[in-house]
């Protein structure tokens, strides 16, 4: 090797020396600018900073493995140098050039030495860092400790947060339904009675002859017959009073066949009445309404010229009320008002819809409900209907023992089954569900027309074919004509008893005059039979002897026979014919008094008749 070699290759090391000077020099000045970090910064600048500081000991680590090999290899070669520079020496004659090259060299070395020092140095000032870098490491460690602490409080906090966010969005939804209800009862407290004021009228009217018919009617029909029978009685004053009263009065259901849906909640109740409602035409507006709106009180849901929403009070004013505070009526609201009967008896819904012509729908809360008012509610209205449809979930599977209870109380109308979602279940599972339906019903003595399998995939024609099945019971509205009828019936029936009961007194007096005529003339027989015997005796004067009443023998047999006759035959005749003139008299009074008695129960029957008559044409008017 040349000594130009060896120059080159020491001043590469110093270049390197101090190019590792500069480099470890801005390491370290990186280190002090981050012991100005922020104590407070996040993991993410933590987890950063360590990571950066991992890098640089790793790249100063590899950096000072280079500088030692290659110091290593300089101070072999220079050793090496050395070695060949002695030889040379004692070999040949130095010259000027070559000294000063040895004085370069020397030079070089020193160098060398001073850089070493620096580098033991550098060292040192890297085994500081080192130490800082543990306390760091520490002081991070703290930090995450501190900020784990911080994070479980956090957390903490927002579960505490989501706590009582949850608690503030369910006080603000009770709020928000206190708020409903309360403007529910205001617009219904001020909701306006429709213009037609006859309605109000025609309900007092309604009512006025339901009683009179009820009370003074019933009375006085019963009375006159009893023998009436338990079939007639029902039909003139009871359910067929009943029926008539409440068909008068809802305009909606009258000449239609009504139909009642009940069923538990969420059973598909309201998509099966529209698709009634639009028979499947999507260009027939449905029933603009949610579930609970339309369980929540009982509903009439009939066609009309237009869309109006009312409601008829316990005192059956028919008021009119807007679409939202229709839309208002849910369980939840009415869950606040207290007493809801005492406000409203029932909805009224009509709006143009051509498949309602000849149909009207109830929709009812059902009779499973917790609420005793919903169930009372129910049953006010389902027997006015023609047909009751009782809604079951295929997925529950059960039947409402309570409804049964009910249903079997208070239904008198054709009842049938409706199992609903049948598409959601396998065949053989809606036979099994259909089976224990018919079961449980049957056990309990109920009779089911017809169980419908239904779904939304079903064709409709499935219902529609068993309502067009259902007779309107018209007997409701031509209740009045049959009513009328039955009392003329009654009257000419009545009018007929009293000419008999007449006739009979008429035939009584008669033979009471026969039997004083009769008695009369015993009488006069008795007179003449007296004065002949009193006659028989004849006066007679005598010269010798005393003047003398005398008979002959024959007149003193003749006079005998008289008077037994009179103490006998004539006697008892006259004690027969009293006794029959008094038993006469007495039948007579009697016949008297039952004739009377049925003339006056056939003007008091006339009377009411009249009056009842009066009452329907005033009704009518």
């Amino acid at each position: 090797m040349t000594i130009d070699m060896v120059i080159y290759i020491a001043i590469a090391v110093l270049t390197g020396l101090v190019l590792g000077r500069l480099f470890f020099g801005s390491s370290k000045k990186e280190v002090k600018g981050s012991e100005k970090i922020n104590l407070e910064d996040s993991n993410a600048r933590i987890q950063t900073l360590t990571s950066q500081l991992s890098q640089e000991e790793n790249k100063q680590q590899e950096m000072k493995s280079k500088y030692e090999e290659l110091l290593n290899e300089a101070n072999q070669k220079i050793n090496d140098l050395d070695s060949k520079l002695n030889s040379k020496i004692e070999d040949s004659v130095i010259d000027e050039n070559i000294k000063r090259k040895l004085s370069e060299v020397n030079d070089l070395k020193k160098k060398i030495k001073t850089l070493e020092d620096e580098n033991e140095e550098f060292e040192d000032e890297i085994d500081d860092w080192r130490g800082k870098v543990k306390r760091k490491d520490s002081e991070i460690l703290l930090l995450r400790d501190e900020l784990d602490k911080e994070t479980r409080q956090k957390k903490g906090l927002e579960e505490d947060l989501n706590t009582k966010s949850k608690e503030l969005d369910d006080k603000e939804k009770e709020l928000n339904i206190k708020i409903d209800s309360l403007a529910f009862v205001q617009e219904i407290l001020t909701a306006k009675q429709t213009s037609d004021t006859s309605i109000s009228s025609l309900y007092l009217k309604i009512d006025g002859l339901k009683d009179f018919i009820k009370d003074d009617l019933k009375t006085t029909v019963t009375n006159l017959r009893k023998n009436l029978s338990d079939d007639c009685k029902e039909r003139l004053f009871n359910s067929g009073l009943e029926g008539w009263a409440i068909t008068a009065k809802k305009s909606w259901i009258q000449g239609k066949t009504a139909i009642a849906f009940v069923g538990e909640f969420s059973a598909g109740k309201t998509s099966i009445v529209n698709r009634l409602l639009s028979q499947d035409d999507p260009n027939v507006p449905l029933l603009p309404v949610s579930t609970k709106a339309t369980t929540a009180i009982p509903t009439y849901i009939s066609g009309g010229v237009g869309t109006f929403y009312q409601f008829v009070t316990p005192n059956n004013e028919l008021k009119i009320i807007s679409e939202n505070t229709f839309k208002r009526v849910s369980k939840e609201v009415l869950d606040q008002v207290k007493g809801v009967s005492s406000l409203i008896q029932y909805f009224v819904m009509t709006y143009k819809n051509s498949n309602l012509d000849r149909l009207s729908i109830l929709d009812t809360p059902g009779f499973n409900s917790n609420d005793k008012e919903d169930a009372e509610r129910t049953i006010g209205v389902i027997n006015e209907c023609d047909a009751l449809f009782w809604v079951f979930d295929v997925n529950n599977g059960t039947v409402n023992r309570s409804s049964i209870d009910l249903i079997k109380k208070h239904l008198k109308k054709p009842l049938y089954v409706v199992i609903n979602k049948v598409d959601s279940k396998a065949s053989s599972d809606v036979d099994k569900v259909e089976k224990l339906i018919k079961k449980t019903l049957t056990d309990a003595g109920l009779k089911v027309n017809k169980v419908i399998r239904f779904s939304k995939k079903t064709s409709l024609s499935d219902m529609m074919n068993i309502i067009k099945t259902i007779s309107h019971d018209e007997r409701k509205e031509g209740y009045l004509n049959f009513l009328q009828e039955e009392m003329d019936l009654l009257l000419n029936e009545q009018e007929r008893v009293v000419k008999e009961k007449q006739q009979k007194a008429d035939e009584l007096l008669n033979k009471c005059n026969a039997l004083v005529d009769q008695y009369n003339q015993a009488i006069s027989d008795l007179q003449k039979d007296c004065e002949t015997v009193s006659n028989i005796p004849h006066f007679e004067t005598h010269i010798f002897s005393k003047d003398n009443y005398e008979m002959s023998q024959g007149q003193y047999r003749r006079m005998c026979g008289l008077l037994e006759t009179i103490s006998d035959a004539r006697t008892t005749a006259l004690y027969d014919l009293y006794n029959s003139q008094m038993d006469a008299r007495s039948e007579l009074e009697k016949a008297y008094n039952a004739h009377a008695e049925e003339r006056t129960n056939w003007y008091r029957l006339s009377d009411r008749t009249d009056l009842l008559k009066k009452k329907i044409k005033e009704l009518k008017k």
